[in-house]
């Protein structure tokens, strides 16, 4: 079986839908035909190669990404904690 060869661009494309979008390694996974544990692999990567490139006094990359991921599951809670409020108030604004 011949190993299967991936560009760059490919690589960083794929890093940035787990990092920046937000998808996770399963969905990025079954759309690229690509093993989760690979994907894995070029976002740490990408982000070891973000590192270097950073300016003085800037946050990281890895802290950045780590910020993303924890705002997007404060994000997820106030929506949960907004549809339990509604049905809440449903209820006790029906009539009796």
């Amino acid at each position: 079986m011949k190993r299967r060869k991936f560009t760059a661009e490919f690589k960083k494309e794929a890093a940035r839908m787990l990092i920046i979008e937000g998808q996770t390694a399963g969905e990025v996974s079954s759309q690229l035909g690509v093993g989760e544990n690979l994907l894995y692999r070029w976002k740490q990567a990408h982000l070891s190669e973000l590192e270097a490139l950073k300016p003085e006094g800037a946050q990281s990359p890895t802290e950045m990404a780590q910020e993303i991921t924890e705002l997007r599951k404060q994000l997820a809670k106030s929506y949960r904690m907004n549809e339990i409020l509604k049905k809440t108030v449903g209820y006790f604004s029906r009539e009796v």
